[in-house]
């Protein structure tokens, strides 16, 4: 799960849980429903996490996607396609 605060104070003890999971399962799915705060550094990590996934075969879900993280891909100008094959579910 992300937590409430998804910036640069938090993004470096995310990469190492996101870079674990990523090694050790098939698909991932990362709890988005908790996120209250993401700066382009926790942008960043998603994108890299959902490269590096595609990179080793795997997969990367975003469950719960909030207004905050489609509105900070928005003006970022991220898009889908750079999140790879990373899916973004709505699903409780």
């Amino acid at each position: 799960m992300l937590p409430r605060d998804c910036s640069l104070r938090t993004v470096r003890q995310l990469l190492d849980e996101i870079r674990s999971a990523v090694q050790s399962e098939a698909e991932v799915e990362i709890d988005c429903s908790a996120l209250g705060t993401i700066d382009l550094a926790g942008l960043q990590l998603l994108v890299s996490a959902a490269r590096t996934a595609r990179a080793a075969g795997e997969r990367i879900s975003l469950r719960g996607p909030s207004e905050i993280l489609n509105a900070a891909l928005a003006r970022a100008g991220i898009s889908p396609a750079q999140l790879g094959d990373c899916n973004l579910t709505n699903k409780a």
